[in-house]
């Protein structure tokens, strides 16, 4: 393995990518944070000899967002096609070092089934964690790249992050993530901040309908967390009138989504 700082032109694309279509909104939210923070996880790459050129293995994502930032010079870990296996031993034993943050070790796992395929429940047999656990950590990747910073310094903990998952708007997150540093939150007190900020989401618009449900929220909430619990996800539950609803069950990636219609013995093909 070889750290290089390349010139973005010398840089392709890997046509295998599973991923063709990228979020524009993140990918813009990630160019800024490149600008400010710089690429804290190198791109890999591994060295096509008759092209004179590198193709991307994992980190796509990330020179999409570099481009966009104006980067000429990209920092990438470059592997031998034929130590690919070496490189996946050295991010096995480096995921289960204990001085990782979160986020480093939600990106670790991520490269690994990026590069090697390998779904939540192999990755976690592997490395002797539940698939929950991993799917957890994976999850902090999707918070604003502001507070994934924050883990990265330390200045939020594990538990923390996970919390702000459950408030759905990234200003909001970035905001609340600010005060937890100067109030000092407890895990605790962001749960309860969280379960209100999702009551008043679901506050009922029309008089009808909350007839309908009145004195019904405790259950609600009641039947939200063992949704949650089942489906180990973040799930929402919307009041849209007396005899109608929505049941809403997020998932993080196709594997996620294939993982919750396995419970729901349904099938993509």
């Amino acid at each position: 393995m070889k750290l290089l700082n390349l010139d973005s032109g010398k840089i392709i694309l890997n046509s295998k990518q599973p991923r063709k279509k990228f979020d524009d909104e993140k990918l813009e939210e990630l160019s800024k944070s490149i600008k400010e923070y710089g690429i804290i996880q190198p791109i890999i790459v591994r060295k096509i000899v008759s092209l004179n050129k590198y193709e991307i293995i994992a980190g796509e994502r990330r020179f999409r967002a570099s481009q966009m930032a104006g980067l000429s010079k990209i920092p990438v870990i470059e592997i031998a096609s034929d130590n690919i296996k070496s490189f996946e031993i050295a991010v096995l034993e480096n995921v289960q070092r204990e001085n990782l943050n979160s986020i480093e070790e939600a990106e670790a796992y991520n490269n690994l089934i990026e590069v090697y395929n390998y779904t939540q429940e192999e990755l976690a047999e592997k490395l002797g964690k539940t698939r929950s656990a991993i799917s957890n950590k994976l999850r902090l990747l999707h918070l604003p790249e502001k507070v994934k910073q924050m883990v990265r310094e330390n200045k939020l903990s594990y538990g923390q992050a996970r919390t702000l998952l459950a408030f759905k708007d990234n200003t909001q997150i970035e905001e609340l993530s600010d005060e937890i540093v100067k109030k000092q939150y407890s895990v605790r007190e962001l749960e309860l901040m969280a379960k209100k900020s999702q009551k008043k989401d679901k506050t009922p618009k029309n008089k009808k309908s909350e007839s309908v449900f009145e004195g019904s929220s405790d259950e609600i909430e009641y039947l939200k967390s063992k949704l949650i619990e089942f489906f180990e996800s973040k799930v929402e539950i919307k009041l849209l009138n007396e005899d109608q609803g929505k049941l809403e069950i997020e998932f993080y990636g196709y594997e996620d989504l294939e993982r919750i219609l396995n419970i729901l013995k349904l099938d993509l093909e």
